[in-house]
């Protein structure tokens, strides 16, 4: 289960409706043109309502909500909770000076930055149970004055308050994309996590452009990520781990889809692998 908080992106159309914000106009369909909460009143974008700069009780609820929604995601069976502390939402709101201009002990330096996510990732990894994993997202660089060398900080910090991996992403903190930063390019977010797990030792995922087994065990092999989480390419193909396997060599891939699946698959070869063996005109 990822868990994230909009903050100051509410309110706004799908991303295929280009991100556009809901206006007054909206509220009159059923659509509340909510203003949203923000570390500063910096609207998303042009034509965005001003959110509110959250004063010391709102951190409070929004942290304590998050610690709500970890329960409630242990309850509902889940073995791994992740953090969304990327792609422009509440914690990287937080994070990159870009959206954050506060003056008080959660702005400022980068120290003051990291402090609500710090604060968040404490009260969630105390509601989470030890033995199941702790994910946090963050994108490494935002093109918005948060780098590679925050980053790095940020995981060693998350590492000594119990985070298990850290999932690198990119962008997100003034739009969806950040094409100028971040090239996309097969595997493009791997350097970060390669670089991330080699100077603060935290297991790290890589996402971005990973759609063939060999490359995606190429990452795993070559130590670059311990692993390699894909979104889009299972959108194409829901059974891209099965296709992966067979791939890769592992005998009887089929094994790994449920039963009624893997019966009649299996059968299917089995009928391959005889006719093949009868000659020709047998």
């Amino acid at each position: 289960m990822q868990l994230g908080h909009a903050g100051r992106k509410v309110a706004t159309r799908a991303p295929w409706d280009g991100f556009a914000p809901l206006s007054e106009e909206d509220a009159e369909n059923g659509r509340a043109p909510w203003s949203g909460l923000a570390p500063s009143p910096i609207p998303f974008r042009e034509g965005a309502l001003v959110p509110k700069e959250m004063d010391v009780d709102d951190i409070h609820e929004v942290i304590r909500l998050h610690v709500e929604a970890t329960k409630r995601t242990l309850d509902a069976g889940f073995e791994i909770c992740e953090i969304h502390g990327a792609h422009g939402y509440i914690i990287q709101q937080f994070l990159s000076p870009a959206t954050n201009q506060r003056k008080d002990g959660y702005g400022g330096d980068r120290q003051g930055r990291i402090r609500f996510g710090l604060e968040l990732i404490e009260a969630v990894r105390a509601a989470w149970p030890q033995e199941l994993p702790l994910f946090f997202r963050v994108s490494c660089v935002d093109g918005g004055g948060w780098a590679m060398d925050d980053t790095v900080v940020l995981a060693a910090e998350l590492k000594s308050r119990g985070v298990d991996v850290l999932d690198c992403s990119s962008g997100g903190i003034e739009g969806p994309l950040t094409l100028h930063l971040v090239p996309r390019v097969p595997g493009y977010h791997v350097p970060f996590a390669e670089r991330i797990k080699r100077e603060t030792s935290i297991p790290t995922m890589a996402v971005g452009l990973i759609t063939d087994a060999h490359q995606a065990e190429g990452y795993l092999q070559a130590g670059q990520c311990d692993i390699v989480a894909l979104a889009r390419e299972m959108m194409w193909n829901p059974n891209w781990p099965v296709h992966a396997a067979a791939a890769l060599g592992v005998a009887k891939p089929h094994e790994l889809l449920p039963r009624p699946y893997a019966w009649w698959l299996q059968r299917r070869e089995d009928v391959r692998a005889l006719n093949q063996a009868v000659p020709t005109g047998a």
